[in-house]
């Protein structure tokens, strides 16, 4: 992944959320989350955790990987919360303004199963819905990495999948489908936590 701005360079600039939706201007930058400020005469506040912004690499917007409503359900308030009322996963000081792609300029992939190189625009394919071979949507695009895709499933209950590019089979314009099923996907492939680089070479080679 490139590195993008630095936290200190996105104060007033505007943040869209994952289904396109304003969400205001950036106001003020904590510890562990960014504050943003949307409306002129009724203010709303959204406090959300730096993990969940990212940047373009053609535009000066910011993006959250979340709705509106998911913003609105958990991250509106009148003040910044305290240390105590963040989850641990929301904690990440050191999380980097990124954009929400890996620094190829589209997704290329050529697999066995394919009969020509897929070429998919970056900005096509991050929040499209994934499906397996038995037609199951398992989450959205959350990252594209040079050799695999990340994919998150829900809000409250997350679920989080690392899965190789190789299973990729073809892409729709809706949704990216895999050559894998549902099951495996959720045995082989789902984690809690971010794999190490030795863990995601054990994936790349299942």
């Amino acid at each position: 992944m490139t590195v993008g701005l630095s936290w200190d360079k996105v104060i007033d600039k505007e943040v869209k959320s994952s289904d396109n939706e304003e969400i205001g201007k950036i106001k003020s930058i904590g510890q562990y989350f960014v504050e943003i400020e949307e409306g002129v005469i009724s203010k709303k506040h959204y406090f959300i955790p730096k993990k969940y912004l990212h940047q373009y690499n053609d535009d000066d917007l910011l993006h959250s990987s979340l709705t509106k409503d998911e913003i609105k359900q958990k991250y509106q308030r009148d003040s910044p919360p305290l240390e105590s009322e963040l989850e641990e996963s929301e904690k990440g000081k050191d999380y980097e303004l990124i954009p929400l792609m890996a620094k190829e300029p589209g997704l290329k992939i050529k697999t066995p199963s394919m009969e020509e190189e897929l070429k998919i625009p970056w900005e096509e394919i991050i929040h499209k819905h994934v499906r397996t071979t038995d037609n199951i949507d398992i989450g959205d695009i959350d990252r594209v990495g040079n050799q695999f895709i990340v994919v998150r499933e829900g809000v409250a209950n997350v679920h989080m999948y690392y899965i190789p590019k190789k299973y990729i089979i073809k892409y729709d314009g809706s949704s990216l489908w895999l050559n894998l099923s549902s099951l495996l996907a959720s045995s082989k492939f789902e984690r809690k936590n971010e794999p190490s680089e030795e863990e995601m070479d054990n994936l790349l080679d299942q």
